[in-house]
């Protein structure tokens, strides 16, 4: 009787169970084979399993992040991409889906979307040595050397040592007019790696007039 009455009170509505919540010793095991088969080099079965896992009631943001790791590993960058794009949308700030969407887009040679998922990061965390570097490179090779230098330098703000933003720092400066700028990263530089490529070059361009 009580049941009736309250299904007419709901609008005679039928009483439904609520869902079963995951069992997650079952999710657990459905993650486990999907990264032995990543080990295994088997990313289908992994991916496949990282569906199931979804399927099953298993969070769609790790779910879709590590689709998104396996997809780029089997070096299926776009697929990759529209994966890290899903997750970055479930969790806007998570570094690894944007860091990946960056991966996935440089992997591809995507200049625009190397630069958008770059900038993006940024937005999270704006001193990211990878997106930061990423910029930097882009700049250089579309021959905007102001910009680059200004990018490699953000990294050296936080990495004085690191040879790779040195360098660029140096070469920035160098064809944005700089050599005295140029000259001091470059001393650096060598101080640090002598053998480092065309640092030396890089160095004695510095003195000359034609460079």
């Amino acid at each position: 009787m009580f049941l009736i009455l309250l299904a007419a009170l709901d609008g005679g509505a039928p009483l439904s169970a609520a869902p079963a919540a995951p069992d997650p010793v079952a999710l657990g095991k459905i993650f486990e084979t999907s990264t032995k088969a990543e080990k295994s080099k088997d990313y289908a079965a992994a991916i496949s399993s990282m569906k199931s896992y979804q399927q099953r009631g298993g969070d769609p943001f790790i779910a879709t992040l590590r689709s998104g790791w396996l997809h780029y590993q089997a070096g299926q960058y776009a697929d990759a991409a529209q994966a890290y794009h899903q997750a970055a949308s479930l969790k806007p700030s998570s570094l690894n889906a944007l860091l990946g969407s960056l991966n996935a887009a440089q992997a591809m040679l995507d200049i625009r979307n190397t630069a958008r998922a770059a900038d993006a990061v940024l937005r999270v965390d704006p001193i990211n040595y990878r997106a930061l570097m990423a910029l930097g490179g882009l700049h250089y090779a579309q021959k905007e050397y102001d910009k680059a230098a200004v990018d490699f330098s953000r990294v050296l703000v936080n990495y004085p040592d690191d040879p790779d933003a040195l360098s660029g720092a140096a070469w920035s400066s160098l064809r944005a007019g700089d050599p005295a700028t140029a000259n001091t990263k470059f001393i650096l530089l060598l101080g640090i790696n002598p053998d480092y490529p065309k640092a030396q070059e890089g160095y004695n361009l510095c003195a000359r007039p034609d460079r």
